[in-house]
Formats: C-alpha cells, structure tokens, sequence
C-alpha cells in the first residue's frame, strides 16, 4: 500500500482543558454548566477544578498517572475532569450506575492511585471499600465544601490546601510565566505534552472482559476542534451530556460546549432513560444539541409525535451514533422535526469517531456513514488486504495519526486490530474495526455490519444485521435484536429473535408475520429462528442494545415443555415483558 499519509488536521494545538480557561477568561461569568439547581459560571467552573488539581498535588501528585472519577454528570464532574488534567493525569470515568464486576475488572486494570467523588462515600459501598482493601487505593471528596464553590474536601489523611486568590485565574499547576505559553506553538514545532494520554476508556473486549483504549491530548482536541466547528457549538448553544460517564462519547458531550464558550447541559440520571421526560426536559433546558444512540432517538421520536406532545423548538442538531441508523428512521426524524440537523456518525473508539453524513434527503435502506472526518481516512479492503472497488463489500480499516496507539492493561499485547497492510509507510496507524462496508460510486461509505456478527446457520453464512433489518422493516415491529443460539460442536443451532412490537395486541404482531418477512427476504436461506416478544431490550450504560445478555439468555436451554405448545424463556432482568410476551418456535430453514 503506498498510498499518501493521512494530512494531520488543522487544530488550534492546545488540550482542551486549556481551551476551557481561554474561554473562562473571555467571558468568566457565562454559564458553563447547568445543575445543582442553578448554572455554574466558567468562573466559578475552573476555581472549583484548580481545587481539585490541588488536592491531588498535595496527595502525592498525579503527572502522567491515571485517576478514577466516579460522579454523575453535572458541575462535579465537569471541575474534577478539568482538575485532573490540570494536575496531569489523564482520567478513566466510571458509571455510578454500575458498581458490580465491570467497574471491578476496570479499576484492577488499570489501578488508579485516586479515585475522586462528589461528596463523601457512602457507607456500606462495596465497589469502595474493595478498592481501598484490595488495590490499595485512595477515594477523595472532590465536591465543594459547604457554602463554598471552590473548597473540595480531601479525605481523612489526604490534607490540601486550596488554591485561592489571584492565581486561582490560571490554569491549575501554571504559573503566569508559563500561562500564556501553554499549548501550541505558531511555527508548528510538536508540543510533547499533547502526546501524553488525555483519558483511558474501556469497552467489551472478545475475552470477555473489558478492553482499555487511551487516547492522547493531541487526538482529543483535534477531534474537539472540528466537531465544535462543524456543528457550529459555540456561546449561545446549549449541548445536552446524554452519554454515560465510562464512554467517549461522555467525554466529547462535556468538552463540546466547554471548549467553545457554550453551555453543557447534563441530562438528570432518572430522566436519561424515559423519552417522554427527556423531550420535556429538552424542551425545558432550551438544548440545542443532542447526540444519542439510534434506537433510543426512535423513542424519543414517538415520544415527540404522540397525540398532545410538542418537539422541543429549541434543537437544532440530532447527531445519531454507536448502531446502525436506518433508513425508515432518518426520514421519520425529517418528517417531524425537518428544522433539525440530522447527522450521521461513524466510528471505533479507537479512533473517536471516524466518518459523518448529513442527511439531507430521503434515504434508502441504508443511510451512509458518509465521509472521513478531517485527519482521518477510512480504508475498504478485501481479504487479501487488497482495496475494494467501489461497490463491493469489504473491511473498513481507519488509518489516522490520531488513532489510539494501543491498549493497557491486560490487552497491552493485543496488536491484532492495529496491523498495518503490506505495504503501509509513514507515520499512520491504522485500525482495524471488525466493520464490513463499500464505498459507493459517489464517495460515499456504506456500514454493512459487523464482521464478528456473521453466522453460518445450516451451512449458510448470514450477517445478523441483515436480519434484523428485514425484522425491523416490518411495520408491527418498534425494535429488534437478533442474536445466534449456540449449538453442539461450536456450531451456531439457529438464531433469537427479541421484538418489541408497536403495539403488542395488533393483529401483525405475530410470528408468522415475521416469518414471511424473513421469508421474503432470505427465501430458502431462512434461518430457524426464535421469537419473544419483550416490552424493551435490555440495554448497556452506552444506551446500546445489550446483546451480552441477549447471548446469555439464548444459551439457557428450553426446560421441558408440560404439554403441547411453545414455552417461554426467562427474560434478561431489564427486558420488559408484555402481556402477550411469549416464546414462539421458529420454523426450518429449507436450506439443504
């Protein structure tokens, strides 16, 4: 492969959190953050994060190390992830909604010196108290003492003063000598510091257990700098934090708004999940920009076209990522809110994200992921590593200088997704994604699924994205996942299809309805396949439909019928069920 180097974008050469003091000191009394029952001014944001930068000074320094924060989205967060930045680690968030095995398998990964609160813990925390006992780490208050905005209260033996007074206006471990040096250099020259890790962020790995991926300063705040131009954040624009702490997707919510002199809005936890309050609350808040995963903008568009409901006027951008974004959907959001700005996001969290497409017209079956996002080229070739010709399918492989330079922890080893091609010069790394895609005549990249989704079911090979499409064309049915029922010998048995229905009571709602969908679209290579009809799919902390538990619950073997007829399986503990949720047996495929 010979091809030219991907040209490094363009971007203004400072971490973000620095971008966020350069704002603060243009405009200190706009609010930064909504919450905690007023806005939280820039202002009052950094003297809030320089306390928490203190505190970590005066606890044995953080430079180049990583530090845990455990909070809910709001101003704590916001002030301890600019703290920690500012003191020189780099940050690993966790969900404060998930205190069993992951955040366990995540912190033993890594293992943090500090892990940062917003408030005292809480008695009777395992997750705390294991690590305290087992890693022998140190949990700090990093909320602000009482009727102060700027005072964090270290932990029992942890001590800290304050930073107080005038230097309270600089960035957190500056001096005014170096304050207004920090950042890039106009003759282009390399900072060094922008090379150091901004952040670690774990997702599911393929052993089971959750993979680290960092991320540089340098790769963060180029993506910062084009995402914040191209969807014009800037002061006056409202950006909702839809996205759970633990995921990138948190992070580029948060440092959005607050590198561009906007507002972060966090989404209240009770309400994250609910479409109905969140369109109110959107509504409420005034939000401008929201960014969330396909399947829940399916329910909130429900929610903001019911009889009586009003879309929020506010909104003027919709950006969708982390599933496939069908067609049927794209043309519905336009439909009703055809003011919106709706776009398309693609992309590892290896690479951040790696392609966009507006959509600005009706789509087909599938809407495009569009075009590389500056500083980063997307690569479709065969099984030889060869490149594709427009129109056939291949695997996508990201080539970018801003792609993580590898894992840590325990998949530090693992440099199978990172393999070049023959060929490959040049100071790139590339990704391998697992995605199957093609390029269209026009330029345009296509998603066709994922690689490690492919079964062989009797001896044919299906996508089981391809499945749920045909499933999810069918007007009775809101939303489906499909996942493989392992067999005897390694061999996939057949596969299970989990359907929440429109209406569970319409006549069409049945199997046999789906069935003649699948039909029609496989013919004589239709798979045996399994129904149950559930009121929601069980979901991860990333809104993504939770297809571990799905897996999980397709291995439980049938338990012995009492009589003629199908019999229901258990259901994954956050699937809903309905009245008529029952377990329908598939037919044979006719495949020979």
């Amino acid at each position: 492969m010979t091809a030219s180097p991907v040209t490094a974008a363009v971007f203004t050469g400072r971490p973000v959190h620095e971008l966020v003091r350069r704002h603060a000191r243009a405009t200190p009394d706009a609010v930064a953050v909504t919450g905690e029952g007023r806005g939280v001014s820039y202002r009052d944001l950094l003297r809030r994060a320089d306390a928490v930068a203190g505190v970590l000074r005066d606890a044995g320094g953080v430079r180049g190390l990583p530090v845990a924060v455990r909070m809910d989205p709001g101003p704590g967060l916001a002030a301890a992830a600019l703290g920690v930045l500012a003191a020189g680690g780099h940050l690993l968030c966790l969900d404060t909604s998930e205190a069993g095995g992951r955040s366990r398998a995540v912190l033993e990964d890594l293992r943090p010196a500090f892990l940062l609160l917003d408030g005292a813990a809480p008695a009777g925390d395992d997750l705390l108290t294991w690590y305290r006992d087992a890693l022998g780490g140190t949990v700090l208050d990093a909320g602000p003492s009482p009727g102060s905005a700027a005072s964090p209260v270290p932990s029992p033996g942890t001590g800290g003063d304050v930073r107080t007074g005038a230097d309270a206006d600089l960035v957190a471990g500056e001096t005014p000598e170096t304050a207004d040096a920090a950042g890039g250099h106009p003759d282009g020259r390399a900072d060094d510091r922008l090379d150091g890790w901004m952040y670690v962020t774990y997702t599911s790995g393929s052993t089971g257990r959750p993979k680290g991926i960092p991320q540089t300063h340098r790769g963060f705040a180029q993506f910062m700098d084009w995402f914040a131009a191209e969807f014009r954040i800037g002061p006056g624009a409202r950006v909702a934090q839809w996205a759970a702490p633990g995921y990138d997707a948190s992070l580029v919510e948060m440092f959005a708004p607050l590198t561009s002199g906007a507002t972060l809005c966090p989404v209240p936890a009770k309400l994250r999940a609910n479409p109905e309050k969140l369109a109110a609350w959107l509504a409420s808040e005034g939000v401008t920009h929201l960014q969330t995963v396909p399947s829940f903008a399916r329910r909130l568009l429900e929610a903001v076209t019911a009889p009586g409901a009003r879309p929020p006027a506010s909104l003027g951008c919709l950006l969708l990522a982390g599933e496939a974004l069908t067609g049927e959907l794209a043309d519905g959001v336009r439909a009703a809110l055809p003011a919106v700005r709706l776009v398309n996001l693609y992309g590892p969290t290896e690479s951040i994200l790696a392609a966009w497409h507006e959509v600005t017209g009706t789509e087909g079956d599938r809407v495009p992921i569009g075009r590389p996002i500056p500083g980063r080229d997307i690569l479709v070739l065969d099984g030889r590593d060869r490149p594709c010709p427009d129109g056939a399918v291949g695997d996508l492989v990201v080539r970018s200088p801003y792609v993580t330079p590898g894992y840590v922890g325990a998949a530090a080893g693992d440099l199978s997704g990172f393999r070049p091609p023959p060929g490959a010069h040049g100071p790139d790394r590339f990704y391998r994604t697992g995605d199957r895609g093609r390029r269209t005549e026009d330029g345009l990249l296509e998603f066709h699924g994922r690689r490690d989704h492919q079964v062989k079911v009797n001896g044919v090979r299906l996508e089981l994205g391809d499945v749920e499409s045909a499933l999810a064309a069918h007007d009775s049915v809101a939303e489906c996942a499909v996942v493989a029922v392992p067999g005897r010998h390694r061999q996939v048995a057949g596969l299970a299809a989990y359907i929440v229905p429109r209406d569970p009571a319409a006549g069409d709602a049945t199997p046999a309805a789906w069935r003649a969908a699948l039909r029609r679209w496989f013919g004589r290579a239709t798979p045996p396949v399994t129904f149950t009809v559930v009121g929601r799919l069980p979901r991860t902390a990333g809104g993504k439909a939770d297809r571990d538990t799905l897996r999980r619950l397709a291995a439980i073997p049938e338990p012995p019928a009492p009589g003629p007829g199908p019999t229901a399986r258990p259901r994954p503990d956050d699937a809903t069920p309905t009245p008529r949720s029952k377990q329908h047996a598939g037919m044979r495929s006719q495949e020979q």
